[in-house]
């Protein structure tokens, strides 16, 4: 596993949002299994079920996104690697003091880094302007869509 995705492109893979058609294509481009650690199930499904709450989906199409998901998490297209979560703490705190002051991440956009970091990737993808800047401060080389 080369690359981390955060949970914002990886939800264009189950909703239909602006730019999905491109999310899709750079995702495939990096092949599977794709990463999903605990951290981004859990806040794929909670932007899923918002996204519904919001009526921004529908409830069947809240099932069929969740059933897509637990799909490609059965199959293997989706994999938790091993991780050291009071590792991937220590190098929370480390980022934010060293670089919230200048990115203006949020908590959960260090600690997409700092996953990332942990699990030793090379590359971050992400469409959030602050955490790109995060990743490529930390050392990580980043994309996005074009």
């Amino acid at each position: 596993m080369k690359i981390y995705f955060d949970t914002g492109l990886l939800l264009k893979l189950y909703s239909f949002e602006p730019n999905s058609v491109q999310a899709i294509a750079l995702i495939q481009s990096q092949g599977t299994p794709i990463i999903l650690t605990g951290l981004q199930q859990t806040e794929l499904r909670n932007a899923l079920h918002r996204k519904c709450a919001r009526g921004e989906m529908s409830a069947p199409q809240l099932k069929k996104a969740l059933n897509d998901l637990q799909r490609d998490m059965d199959g293997g297209v989706l994999q938790a690697p091993p991780l050291d979560w009071p590792g991937v703490w220590t190098r929370a705190d480390r980022l934010t003091a060293r670089y919230v002051a200048a990115t203006a991440c949020r908590t959960l956009d260090v600690l997409h880094v700092a996953v990332a970091l942990q699990l030793g990737v090379k590359v971050f993808g992400t469409t959030d302007q602050r955490q790109l800047l995060l990743a490529h401060k930390a050392g990580l080389k980043t994309v996005t869509l074009t």
